[in-house]
């Protein structure tokens, strides 16, 4: 079996990335909410066991197990973690529940379905408690420069401007450093990037930290926009990469003679869904502790949506630069190849 048995007394959040996970799995793309009664059952077997290992089981009263107050508590906290994703990414999300309370995986009617499974394979590129270890997503270094550059399509749709995916590896042959932050920078039409690297700062520095610059040009050209530097991060690690404050002052300091007038707003992009597991609280809670340390998190339930919608701008606004829209497809195809394998588990 490719994934673990849940874990019921896991947050709703973690168990309904089970149920996506599991429903990715199954071949004919779907599982019934009331089939982990099951597992529920086995749980309180467990728990019921006394100390020579005898196990008191209760009567099977219907075809899902023994139903309970408890249970219709737990399923409800799913459906309600189910219908809080697709409020907040609408048919970017790529599951559906009918109404025999089924979630079904579905084809999705634009790119933003596949940049959430893209992103739901990610978070659980490591196994943690999805999978059992006899199968993983197979992420290589390109499968996480795919996901800068649905983030730099994402920046776009935030900042419905221009976006530029700078981190390291750039496109356009990975000019040096300091040239392509002059060409981003003439663009912008904002700031005066220094001549040659000051004394003491790397000369061959790979992305200071900022992987996504974009902003929204005015009609006049005139400074005072909306300016977005954003951090990457695709694996579990990124708590460790805060971008706001003194990363953005040290980006300006150090290669700017003149910093940008407009107020750059630090941004960071991550494959997890909000809270992560470890920490108390609803996904608002925690968004309002973590935002003033990580700026604006773009996260999975954040991140789809605005990938999709930085799409339509890129193809509806021809004169605006918006980069990495060609590596689209290829999210696509990696994340039909990787469900293809995993059914194969």
């Amino acid at each position: 079996m490719a994934l673990k048995s849940p874990e019921l007394k896991s947050p709703p959040a973690l168990l309904c990335d089970w149920l996506e996970m599991k429903v990715l799995s199954e071949p004919h793309g779907s599982f019934r909410l009331g089939n982990l009664k099951r597992y529920w059952d086995i749980s309180r077997e467990i728990e019921s066991s006394d100390p020579e290992g005898k196990s008191v089981r209760e009567e099977d009263t219907d075809t899902e197990g023994v139903a309970g107050p408890d249970e219709e508590i737990f399923i409800d906290s799913l459906i309600e973690e189910i219908s809080d994703r697709r409020g907040a990414l609408g048919d970017a999300y790529p599951f559906t529940l009918d109404g025999r309370n089924k979630l079904i995986v579905v084809e999705p009617s634009g790119a933003g379905g596949y940049m959430y499974l893209f992103c739901l394979l990610l978070t659980y590129s490591n196994g943690h408690e999805i999978f059992s270890g006899e199968w993983l997503p197979e992420i290589l270094p390109r499968t996480r420069d795919l996901f800068q550059a649905c983030s730099t399509l994402a920046a776009a749709g935030e900042i419905r401007g221009c976006s530029i995916s700078f981190g390291w590896p750039r496109p356009n042959s990975n000019p040096p450093f300091l040239t392509k932050l002059r060409e981003v920078y003439a663009l912008f039409g904002e700031g005066e990037v220094v001549a040659s690297p000051r004394r003491g700062v790397s000369a061959c520095p790979k992305d200071e930290e900022i992987d996504i610059i974009a902003w929204r040009p005015r009609r006049d050209r005139a400074p005072g926009t909306e300016y977005l530097l954003g951090q990457v991060a695709s694996g579990d690690n990124w708590m460790s990469k805060p971008l706001e404050g003194k990363p953005i002052e040290n980006f300006h300091r150090n290669w700017f003679s003149q910093a940008p007038a407009s107020h750059a707003r630090g941004f960071i992009f991550i494959p997890h869904a909000v809270p992560p597991v470890g920490f108390d609280g609803t996904r608002k809670e925690r968004i309002n502790a973590i935002t003033t340390r990580y700026g604006t998190i773009i996260d999975r339930l954040r991140l789809p949506l605005l990938t999709q919608q930085g799409i339509e701008i890129a193809t509806d606004n021809p004169g605006l630069i918006i980069e990495r829209q060609h590596d689209i497809p290829e999210i696509r195809e990696w994340v039909i190849g990787q469900i293809n394998s995993l059914h194969q588990f």
